[in-house]
């Protein structure tokens, strides 16, 4: 707990939590396998990175729930709420809308596909503008430079490249990153 804490307050994420392996696997009942799409890559990180990080995320979405930043309508990086609850939601707004004679939409964002555009230097300065802890400014600015990744096919480590944009899918606090990051579209 002590070197989590000291970790986001001092805006530290060492250097060897932020690397990253990428195993290829193939993607089940494909047809053809020479095909690039035919194969997912999991990012696999360092499981001392991940307790910081899922720590980050709770610090992160209380001071961004608690300053009102995140839109009232979103539902990723929520606590306790699933995919099933969001569409459970969204389904009964949409009869309900539809009953007072509305018309209603919806914006869902892919965060696989979305992840890679995020800024790091936009993100930060809106953390900044929102007047969010310094620590967890500092932290994240820290956590998303000089990331660095690693291809594994079928066991053979490939050269590490540098990973230069966007938050890293698949760690706890990705998601919470992206919704401060989009905050301001929703509202």
């Amino acid at each position: 707990m002590r070197l989590t804490r000291a970790a986001i307050r001092t805006g530290r994420h060492p250097a060897v939590w932020k690397r990253a392996s990428a195993v290829v696997i193939r993607k089940p009942g494909k047809a053809d396998y020479t095909k690039l799409k035919a194969y997912r890559s999991i990012s696999l990180l360092s499981c001392m990175g991940k307790v910081v990080e899922k720590v980050a995320a709770e610090l992160l979405s209380e001071e961004a729930e608690g300053r009102g930043l995140l839109s009232d309508g979103r539902f990723g990086s929520m606590k306790g709420w699933s995919a099933i609850d969001a569409a459970a939601i969204m389904v009964d707004r949409a009869h309900a809308a539809w009953g007072n004679g509305h018309i209603t939409g919806v914006l869902l964002m892919d965060m696989k596909a979305a992840s890679p555009s995020v800024a790091t230097g936009r993100l930060v300065n809106l953390m900044k503008v929102r007047q969010m802890d310094g620590d967890c400014i500092q932290w994240t600015e820290c956590f998303l430079s000089e990331r660095t990744v690693e291809m594994v096919i079928e066991r053979n480590p490939m050269e590490r490249h540098p990973e230069e944009a966007g938050v890293p899918q698949g760690t706890p606090v990705s998601p919470i990153l992206f919704a401060i990051y989009t905050s301001g579209l929703i509202k």
